[in-house]
Parts: C-alpha cells; structure tokens; sequence
C-alpha cells in the first residue's frame, strides 16, 4: 500500500506531532511518503524521525504549477490513496483530481471554520477555499466523534466520514531536565511549597488565554504559593494584548510568558497542573504530552476532550469561557496533592491504553484499506 501524505510543511503545534508520529508507526506497515511544500522545521524533523520526505516548493498559495508535479509524482510512482493535511493541501487536490483519479482524504484536525480566526482577510477568504475544497474531497478521517457530528451536521456524507484520534508515543520517561534545572534556565525561583500551573499553547483567540489570565487573576487574590507559567508563541498583536494585561493587573511576577519550547517535555515535568482554555479542540496533543508526565489535567469541555478526560476521574472539565470555574478547579488540585496524583495517573494509564501511536496507525491502516477497497 503506498500513502502520499500532503502538507504545506509550514505547521506547528498539533497538526505537526500528529503527522510525524503517525508517519513514523505508519512507515512500518506501508510504503509512505511525505510531501512539504515548504523547506522548514516540520520537514527536517521527519526525517529526523526516518520518515520518507520530499520537499516540492511552492512559494506562494496561488502558484498552482506544483499540481502538475504532484500529478507526475502520483502517477510515477503509483500511489493508492493522496492524504491531506490542512487548508493548502485540500485546495491542491481540488485540482489535482481534475487531473488525475485518485481517492483523495483529508484529515480534520480542528474547525476549519476556526483555524483562521486571527486574520480576517484569512478567515474570509482561506476559510471559504478550504470549504470548497472540503466538499470535493472523496472521505475523511475525523479527530473524534464530536468533530464527525461536526461534519454532518455541516451537510457531509456520514458514509464518508472516518474517526480515528490522535495517538502519541508511549515513553516512560520522557524528560531530561529536573523541575529546579528547567526552572533556572527561565530565571524562574524554585521552591518545593510552590504549585505551578502551565499551559501548552498557541497565542491565538481560539485558544481561549484571556481564560486563563483571569482565572489566574482571580486565584492569586487568595492564593500565593501558585506560579503561572505559558509555553508558546503567537502573532504579535495578540501576544502583547496578553501580556498588557499581566502587566496592568501587576501580576509580572506571578504569570511568566516562557515563549516557544522545543524540548517540551522539560516543561511538562517542571508543572504541577496543566491546563487547556480553548474553545475548539479536536484531540489535543497538549494534553496527551501531558498525560504521558503524569500531570493532573484542568481543561475547557470542547470538541473531543471530554472522550479523553472523564471528569472527577482522570481530571476536571469545565464550561468554555467560565474562567471563575477554571479558578475554582486549579485551587482546588493546589491543596489536594493526593488529588493531583491521582486524576495524573488515572489519565497516564487512559492514554496508554487506549490512545497510543500504535492505536492511531492501525486505525489508519484500517481506514485505508476499506477506502481502498471502495475505489
């Protein structure tokens, strides 16, 4: 079975460890092989992980000429299924199809109704694309559950829809500093009486941090051995309308913006509660890493978390948008350390069991061979 698997290659965050890891277990059960359109991060950390990939350049979006290479390729090299990631990849296989016969699937990650929502020229016009290249695609291999029902209720083919969730790698230990190393490295003080609360984010309005920031707020009213840490990055415009407001509720000291981290695992281990405020999800990474370090988990009810996290089991689920909730949730784990352990390891266990690497390539393998003998 050969998969070519499309993506612009100028990804991070979710759509990217998704990808990779699920290239890298697929790898051992198929012929695959990866295309970026851009030469970046995302391309060299396949092949780091000896993921098969080839770099077609394509330097702006209306440049439609690398249809024809994609075309040449496919045929070449005979492959069964093109599977595709993202808004650019959907728009190229519109064209692609006019072409060449091949079935063609796309993988949901997010809303795509949502994924654009920092830019409104973006949103208008990429937005609209993506739907248009959405409805010409043959099927799709949705996140979740919630995100299939997503699809249906928007006017797509039930028939045509698949769920396979996100997995990750299962590692033991997958951290290589200690809490007080990685805590040095950001000017961060150490001490043992202190809980910090992180969050594993993009700084972006669909990621709900203004939540997180009030919830912040309101707790360190009463509470002053917690610490707030932020691990990501964004555009520049939303970054510094959130740190304007650390700034003007004098919190500086309390919630720190740590920026991008590469070694995210470090970060993970240095937390005591993580946390996710968005108000769409699909299956996030942000909380299967986490899990996998055994922190107690917080997050928004959104999307396909709640399929993950069972609340008041393996961690606490709260309204989107109720930050005063989220306030009451992480004062909550703070004095309860028997608590935290034991939603931490209830969720460890879930994950392992039942949403690993393996699990999600063998759904694929699955997915595929049913598309396969559909065509």
């Amino acid at each position: 079975m050969k998969i070519l698997h499309l993506i612009s290659g100028g990804d991070n965050g979710g759509a990217k460890t998704h990808v990779i890891t699920l290239l890298k277990e697929l790898s051992k059960h198929a012929d695959i092989t990866l295309v970026c359109l851009l030469e970046e991060n995302f391309a060299k950390e396949a092949r780091e992980q000896g993921i098969n990939v080839v770099v077609l350049k394509q330097n702006k979006r209306y440049k439609l000429d690398i249809v024809n290479r994609l075309v040449e390729m496919l045929k070449k090299d005979k492959y069964d299924i093109l599977h595709c990631h993202g808004a650019r990849a959907n728009f190229l296989a519109m064209f692609i199809k006019k072409k060449y016969s091949i079935p063609t699937v796309s993988t949901i990650h997010s809303d795509y109704k949502s994924d654009f929502d920092n830019n409104l020229y973006k949103k208008i016009v990429y937005t609209t694309l993506n739907y248009f290249s959405l409805k010409r695609m043959d099927y799709f291999i949705a996140i979740t559950n919630q995100f299939k029902k997503m699809l249906v209720d928007r006017g797509f083919k039930d028939n045509k829809i698949f769920v396979a969730y996100n997995g990750t790698r299962i590692i033991e230990k997958c951290y290589s500093l200690s809490k007080q190393e990685f805590l040095d490295r950001y000017n961060i003080e150490y001490d043992e009486n202190k809980v910090y609360v992180g969050i594993v984010t993009r700084l972006h309005p669909v990621k709900g941090i203004p939540v997180f920031l009030k919830a912040a707020a309101k707790v360190l009213k009463t509470s002053s051995n917690i610490l707030f840490l932020i691990a990501g990055n964004g555009d520049e415009k939303h970054t510094e309308k959130y740190k304007e407001f650390v700034i003007n509720n004098d919190l500086g000291d309390k919630i720190r913006f740590l920026g991008f981290i590469k070694d995210i695992d470090n970060f993970y281990n240095a937390i005591d509660i993580n946390t996710l405020t968005s108000h769409s999800e699909s299956f996030p990474y942000a909380l299967l890493e986490g899990s996998l370090n055994k922190k107690a988990t917080i997050s928004s009810a959104v999307g396909g978390i709640p399929e993950m996290i069972i609340h008041e089991e393996s961690g606490l689920l709260f309204e989107d948008n109720n930050y005063e909730q989220l306030a009451e949730y992480i004062i909550k784990l703070a004095e309860d350390k028997e608590l935290r352990n034991r939603y931490s390891e209830n969720l460890h266990n879930r994950i392992k069991n039942n949403f690993s690497d393996v699990d999600m390539a063998q759904s694929h393998i699955e997915i595929y061979n049913k598309i396969r003998g559909l065509n």
